[in-house]
């Protein structure tokens, strides 16, 4: 897994745990308060959780269930691995998407081993004028626990109704895509198993194997 990668996962994880005591589901009505509440949930009543001792099993069942119930993993998965998921059999992009969750639930549940005490501020929400979809950006800064450490981390959570669901589709922290990160990881493994998504399936699954020695 790239360093960037690795990066991204430890600010992503401790605030990824918000949408569950908000729950997912959205009132139509007003999608900008239903992501601001979804993201600010974490700050009142998930993120104590995080310092709590927990074992690498109970880290990953934590992190599987937030993250099944609240990210968008179909299109991340597609658009992480671009036409080689397109060109894929049905079947194929299942595996491929079965594996990718696996890899993703067990690279994040490692680093819930590493909060220290960082805490999220909502700031604002807006509406992304320049996409079709009408996703929802929530605009937050995860704030260090030492009160001598001044500097603030910008953290934009993207957001689009799935359904009736309002899902998280990208973290941009610190001007750095989750989502672009990843693609831009997976296109080199495509290079390096012949760009078909049988061959990013096979190298997914050996990091996941490299997670559980």
């Amino acid at each position: 897994m790239r360093t960037s990668l690795s990066r991204t996962i430890r600010f992503i994880l401790i605030t990824a745990c918000a949408t569950a005591a908000a729950g997912s589901s959205a009132r139509a009505a007003d999608p900008q308060a239903d992501a601001r509440e979804i993201i600010q949930a974490m700050a009142d009543t998930v993120i104590a959780t995080l310092a709590e001792s927990k074992d690498k099993t109970a880290r990953e069942a934590l992190f599987g269930g937030l993250y099944r119930k609240n990210f968008d993993h179909a299109g991340i998965g597609a658009w992480a691995a671009g036409r080689a998921y397109a060109a894929a059999t049905p079947a194929q992009q299942q595996a491929y998407l079965a594996a990718l969750e696996t890899y993703i639930v067990k690279a994040y549940a490692y680093q819930l081993s590493r909060y220290k005490g960082e805490r999220l501020r909502v700031h604002k929400t807006e509406a992304d004028t320049n996409n079709s979809r009408r996703d929802v950006i929530v605009i937050s800064h995860l704030v260090h626990p030492d009160p001598t450490e001044s500097r603030e981390i910008e953290m934009r959570w993207r957001l689009h109704k799935v359904g009736d669901k309002l899902l998280v589709s990208d973290v941009v922290i610190d001007k750095i895509s989750m989502a672009l990160t990843e693609r831009r990881a997976f296109t080199d493994w495509l290079k390096e198993r012949g760009g078909t998504l049988e061959g990013l399936t096979a190298k997914l699954r050996e990091k996941v194997a490299e997670f559980d020695k």
